[in-house]
């Protein structure tokens, strides 16, 4: 049962959309700041798994370890997200009124610019005035602990604000006050704002702790960087002070919105409601119910954003969180609200269609996360019905039981086999009150990794499935061979069908799975894809041919995906030939020594910034993500491609070592930040061009590659640069298609290739001039119709609403003003329907104005019928709509009111 406050009558009918606008609007538009985008999910700050506050992205900058910006002052609303370490919010998502996992966090910075004298007030006239919270409903926290006081603030809110002394409340260092952020840094006092839903109750100036009740949300922390605490604990004073602030989007649209909680408010209502409709049930009777369907709304939102940000599901760090996140939203969805289809891809396109205004790449990025979520959600469906009831056969022991504790390795085995994450577990023992010795499972999951030598193997086990647990017990590893050998003899090990394991399998045209003894199949690893090829064997005149589809690495087995070409059966023990598909291999080959070679040259031509964040190498392209703070020049993009092709021509041969991870890091061998290696590791040279670690498979000589091209640079992420390349035929075919283009577009302008780009210069100038005369032209024919439209603006007692067709928002101001020149009251709408969109414009009188017609609103209802918004001032406002016609119909629906 989630705790509740009571609701109150909305003070505002801003949505949480208006509001985060508003708040953009305040600083920037008003108080001169500019307006820096959300930053990633993904920190830069390699300590922390993802972004929990608005203040992370400028640490650097509070630190001093980044100058502050020109302008020394930001307003953001930061994507913010707290599901793992000290910050988590997970436990209390859906059972108290406003903790998520993913949140928008409004804040101003000052960087050594302004202080406590601009932003307190600021601050006040923000809730006040912008927002119309009443002020009775307002309380103020400043710091007060022993000889600790904040009377600078103090003074300011009671002197320079006006907050009545009896509305400011003291509190504790432990409450008011912030940082370092480390051992050492920036740290100050903070001071809060809080909202009361009960102004007529106890006073929590005589009893602080009522702050912690649910009666009060904090809305807004004001903190004030002005010290600098050293590693004794000692502070002293900042030269130059700073401020961050942080307004919780949730919180501030639940208050003026009169919710009793953030899950009511417009930006979760739409996510619950399809939940609901889904799992055929109704939100709002505060039952066990409610709590899932909150819990799949908040993690709808986390999902589809830390997808789209670029973060993989996958067992380590971030990865693992949404991973995480995203099995628990679906055993809450189908254990508490019965749904027993797969129903993430439902459900993650509402949240893309309410967030993607605010946030592009939702909807840029939107096939991905609706396939990646789907495809975890199916890997975990395949495997919880069967953890579940492994778990109730844990709980029903006796040592459970006796001891009402679930030990730490059978946590593990629920996690290892079960794909588990140890929080569902402790969700499942919590809700029969039994504990989880999480001690024991740090413990287990420790002594696995070392077992394994590697900490990425202790999971590896294709995410828990226990066929193939069963299957490594019984008959070992498999021998990989690939390296040497494209073929090779092998026996059949083991074969499995649906995730079960068979004896025989016959030719039909379902897929099954094979585990041989030996394979020379390199199964997709470190970014490279599985090979694909045949297992063949001799029977009679008729023989038996298997197709590989693919390979995949599961722990210590291999498995091979495989059709049957033409019938036949296959059993455990048979013996037959594997055989790769050289030309598959030799094409992933030379575009994953492409991507090798790509590594070393943007190292080169950027500098040591460039760190592997990822890659992806088939044999069609070859994909590599990198740190990078910006986008890369065209100059650097040739020269990073020159290098690479001219590396080539030298055709250095491979070495191959294995050499000692510490040995190889000291002979210059490149890691990639966030992996984790054997004691001993697989390096790959090429002469003094190339050396990295890696377990793929490439080009014996550096010729065999041929030629490089590289196809794009793009962002994927705040800090993430990728680069997409393609090597051998494809680089031939790529530069033999821009060549035709080349050719084609210098055909249409009848101009020589060479003198291409002159020529379309001068085409443009043409066309600007044109376009420039085009202009001139429109403006006479607006100007000539003054004289007409004016008579008839008085002939109508200083009215005049009109539609047009083709008048672009300049000219419909310019027609308006010039129409009202001289004249002494008047009301002038006009509107226009520009390649189909809608142009609007208000112009207003003094008179009028003061007699209650304001531009502002008459502007807003026009737009509003058009699809569009928009507003101003009382005496002049414009706006814009997607529907153009509905231009006329909506003009005629306005003037008829006057």
């Amino acid at each position: 049962m989630t705790s509740t406050v009571p609701a109150l009558k909305a003070f505002s009918t801003l949505t949480g959309a208006e509001i985060r606008q508003r708040f953009l609007d305040y600083f920037h538009e008003k108080l001169g700041h500019p307006i820096k985008p959300s930053a990633s999910l993904i920190p830069d700050n390699p300590t922390v798994l993802l972004t929990p506050a608005g203040m992370l992205p400028f640490v650097p900058i509070f630190l001093g370890i980044q100058p502050p910006p020109a302008i020394p002052r930001a307003v953001t609303v930061q994507k913010c997200a707290r599901v793992s370490g000290k910050a988590s919010d997970l436990e209390n998502v859906g059972r108290t009124p406003h903790h998520h996992t993913f949140f928008e966090m409004l804040g101003n910075f000052s960087f050594g610019d302004y202080f406590k004298d601009e932003v307190i007030p600021w601050a006040w006239a923000f809730v006040t005035d912008e927002l119309g919270i009443p002020k009775e409903h307002l309380w103020v926290s400043v710091l007060k602990d022993g000889d600790q006081f904040d009377e600078a603030s103090y003074a300011i809110w009671t002197e320079k604000v006006g907050v009545p002394p009896e509305r400011i409340i003291f509190c504790s260092e432990k409450d008011n006050f912030w940082g370092p952020p480390g051992p050492t840094g920036p740290c100050g006092p903070c001071s809060e704002i809080h909202f009361d839903r009960q102004p007529d109750g106890p006073s929590p100036k005589d009893d602080p702790e009522l702050l912690d009740t649910y009666r009060f949300t904090e809305i807004w922390n004001l903190v004030f960087m002005e010290m600098f605490q050293d590693e004794n604990g000692k502070r002293t004073e900042l030269e130059k002070k700073n401020i961050d602030t942080g307004m919780g989007l949730e919180r501030i649209a639940m208050v003026l919105q009169g919710k009793s909680s953030t899950f009511d408010t417009d930006l979760l209502q739409p996510i619950i409601q399809k939940a609901a409709a889904l799992a055929n049930v109704s939100y709002g009777s505060e039952s066990t119910q409610d709590v899932a369907l909150k819990i799949l709304a908040d993690h709808a939102r986390f999902i589809a954003f830390t997808l789209a940000d670029g973060i993989q599901p996958s067992n380590e760090g971030r990865g693992y969180v949404v991973r995480m996140v995203l099995r628990r939203a679906v055993r809450f969805g189908r254990q508490q609200l019965g749904l027993t289809q797969p129903f993430l891809q439902e459900l993650l396109p509402v949240v893309i269609q309410e967030y993607k205004t605010a946030y592009s790449q939702l909807h840029e990025k939107s096939e991905r996360v609706l396939q990646t979520a789907h495809r975890e959600e199916l890997k975990f469906i395949e495997t919880l019905d069967r953890g579940l009831a492994v778990f109730e056969e844990v709980v029903a022991t006796s040592d459970v039981q006796r001891t009402q504790v679930i030990s730490g390795e059978q946590a593990f085995k629920l996690y290892d086999t079960f794909g588990f994450p140890v929080e569902l577990t402790v969700d499942l023992a919590e809700e029969r009150g039994i504990s989880v010795d999480l001690d024991g499972f740090a413990s287990a999951m420790q002594a696995h990794r070392d077992l394994a030598k590697a900490a990425h193997q202790s999971v590896a086990l294709g995410g828990g499935d226990q066929t193939y647990a069963d299957i490594l017990k019984q008959v070992g590893s498999t021998d990989f061979v690939g390296y040497d050998n494209l073929e090779c003899e092998a026996k059949v090990q083991a074969i499995v069908v649906d995730g079960e394991s068979v004896e025989t399998v016959e030719g039909t045209n379902q897929p099954f799975e094979v585990v041989l003894d030996t394979t020379p199949f390199y199964p997709e690893s470190g970014g490279q894809v599985g090979d694909r090829g045949t297992f063949s064997r001799e029977d009679g005149h008729h023989g038996l041919t298997v197709v590989v589809r693919d390979a995949q690495k599961m722990g210590e087995l291999i498995i091979h995906s495989c059709l049957f070409d033409n019938g036949g059966s296959l059993s455990v023990g048979e013996k037959l030939t594997a055989r790769v598909e050289p030309d598959y291999r030799q094409r992933s080959a030379v575009h994953h020594t492409s991507v090798h070679l790509l590594n070393s040259a943007l190292r080169k031509v950027l500098g040591n910034e460039v760190n592997q964040a990822g890659s992806y190498v088939s044999p069609e392209v070859g994909r590599f993500d990198f740190t990078f703070s910006r986008a890369m020049t065209d100059s650097e993009i040739q020269r990073t491609e020159y290098f690479i092709n001219t590396w080539v021509q030298e055709n250095s041969l491979r070495l191959i070592e294995e050499l000692p991870i510490e040995e190889a890091k000291k002979s210059g061998a490149i890691t990639m930040d966030g992996e984790t290696y054997g004691d001993v590791v697989r390096v790959i040279g090429y002469g003094h061009r190339s050396k990295e670690l890696c377990g793929g498979t490439h080009v014996h000589a550096l010729g065999e590659i041929g030629l490089v091209k590289i196809m794009s640079e793009s962002s994927i992420a705040s800090g993430i640069r990728r680069i997409e390349l393609v090597s051998g035929e494809r680089a031939y075919k790529a530069f033999k298609q821009q060549e035709v283009l080349l050719k084609k577009s210098a055909g249409l302008v009848k101009s020589p290739p060479q003198d291409l780009p002159d020529k379309i210069t001068k085409l443009n100038e043409q066309l600007k001039s044109a376009e420039k005369q085009i202009a001139q032209l429109e403006d006479k024919l607006v100007s000539g119709q003054v004289s007409v439209l004016k008579s008839e603006a008085e002939a109508n007692g200083g009215k005049l609403f009109k539609a047009f067709e083709g008048l672009k928002p300049n000219q419909l101001k310019t027609l308006a003003t010039n129409i009202a020149e001289k004249m002494d009251s008047y009301l002038i709408v006009l509107g226009s329907n520009t390649d189909g969109k809608a142009a609007l414009f208000a112009l207003v009188s003094d008179d009028r104005v003061k007699a209650g017609v304001k531009a502002g609103s008459l502007i807003k209802e026009l737009a509003t019928a058009c699809d569009g918004g928009g507003g101003g001032k009382p005496n002049m406002a414009q706006a814009g709509g997607k529907s153009g016609h509905k231009v006329p119909q909506a003009m005629s629906a306005l003037s008829a009111q006057f």
